[in-house]
């Protein structure tokens, strides 16, 4: 599958909150990095991702969310995210953009930089 169409897929799937489709595009080692200091900063492999998720389903509430993208570039799209959320009581507006590298087929890495509220 081309990279424009594996993008098209991944996003839609995220933004239509289908768990299982897009996670099928994750490379069995796939390296997902946050800019942060937490332990969430850098996690690897599919069990600590799907780990990394089932934190954020446990401690976050998302009042809503929107996509945007996906923008390819050779072996890389990147897609920008908006949420309202609550996490630990405290509600705020998200913004981020995530970058993904593909390589065989598969999201090898995902990295998430954060916009300035």
């Amino acid at each position: 599958m081309a990279i424009d169409q594996m993008a098209k897929d991944f996003t839609q799937a995220v933004a239509e909150e289908r768990a299982d489709d897009y996670q099928a595009y994750w490379a069995d080692d796939i390296v997902s990095l946050e800019p942060n200091d937490g332990p969430m900063s850098r996690v690897e492999g599919r069990e600590q991702l799907l780990q990394k998720h089932a934190w954020w389903n446990e401690n976050a509430e998302v009042h809503s969310s929107n996509t945007d993208g996906p923008y390819v570039f050779g072996d890389q799209f990147a897609v920008n995210y908006e949420m309202d959320v609550t996490i630990d009581g405290e509600r705020s507006q998200m913004k981020e953009v995530g970058l993904y590298t593909v390589k065989d087929g598969k999201i090898a890495e995902e990295r998430f930089m954060y916009g300035q509220q």
